[in-house]
């Protein structure tokens, strides 16, 4: 008997459980998609600010996909990047965060950048500040370098789009 009356209590609070995962799942800010009004060539955004990126308060709404582009020849495996794509993205996305110390370089390279879609760009955040941001570029690689950095703090990789339909490639060295 006690072991009904167990099952059931569990039963209950896993139901309580699962209703607050769904409210607040529900309550958490996704904006809507954010319409492109500064024309096809015009990436820049237009109302999301560095301020919204830096504190990352807008969620995100859309999918960013993520796939390995790797070659694997017997005991040696060859990475020729990590692809990030989307097909409409709105809001504010970490991709990256570590720990950079003082006396270290930031040295981002993006290829196979191409936004086909909205507004978006690729910023560079450093100590809560943003030091740089990637658009595309005509010469199918967009780096950024910063070199002999002072102090250590957080670096972050972080996207911003307005419906914003993009694929760009984060090249990585072998393994």
């Amino acid at each position: 008997m006690k072991l009904k009356i167990k099952n059931i209590l569990w039963g209950i609070f896993a139901a309580i459980l699962a209703t607050v995962v769904i409210v607040w799942l529900a309550a958490s800010p996704r904006p809507d998609h954010i319409v492109d009004t500064n024309g096809a060539d015009n990436y820049s955004l237009q109302q999301i600010t560095e301020q919204d990126v830096i504190e990352l308060k807008l969620g995100s709404r859309g999918a960013v996909s993520k796939s390995e582009l790797r070659l694997d020849l017997g005991s040696v495996a060859f990475s020729d990047g990590v692809r990030y794509s989307s097909d409409k993205f709105t809001g504010v996305y970490r991709l990256y965060t570590a720990t950079l110390f003082g006396g270290s370089d930031i040295h981002v390279i993006l290829s196979d950048f191409n936004i086909s879609e909205g507004n978006f760009v690729f910023y560079i955040v450093f100590d809560g500040a943003v030091v740089g941001k990637l658009e595309p570029s005509g010469t199918g690689l967009s780096e950024f370098i910063l070199e002999n950095v002072q102090k250590t703090a957080t670096l972050e990789y972080i996207i911003a789009g307005e419906s914003a339909a993009f694929e760009f490639v984060s090249p990585v060295s072998w393994e």
